[in-house]
């Protein structure tokens, strides 16, 4: 597979040898016709500057490449630790259960209120039911 640097010499090599052939042609037209003369001429100059320049870049060879990096050092796959128990429930306090046994709280002071009451016995704020 040719890298893009040597497609790119051997497109401008063959370019060069398109130009030396146009020329070539157009000089011998331009033997019976004077004006194709005038152009032949420059493009088999051209022609043959283009192969001299390029061509020897061409058979070069290409430069040594350096040598790959040496392989990774192999670590232990990586295995994740099981997830932690939970803790077990806590005892629940002894005692009478309060007035908040609805989980119901007055959203302007924060006590408990009772169900069914509509405002805080504490502030008298309006709960919502």
């Amino acid at each position: 597979m040719r890298s893009r640097r040597e497609g790119r010499r051997l497109a401008e090599l063959t370019t060069g040898a398109l130009l030396l052939v146009l020329g070539t042609a157009l000089s011998i037209i331009g033997i019976l016709f004077s004006p194709f003369l005038c152009v032949g001429i420059p493009l088999l100059v051209v022609g043959v500057i283009l192969i001299i320049a390029e061509g020897g870049q061409v058979t070069k060879a290409p430069p040594a490449m350096y040598p790959g990096y040496p392989p990774g050092y192999a670590y232990p796959p990586y295995i994740p630790s099981p997830p932690a128990q939970p803790a077990p429930p806590a005892a629940g306090a002894a005692g009478p259960p309060s007035a908040a046994g609805t989980g119901r709280f007055c959203t302007s002071c924060g006590s408990p209120i009772a169900t069914g009451i509509s405002f805080c016995p504490n502030c008298g704020a309006r709960v919502a039911p």
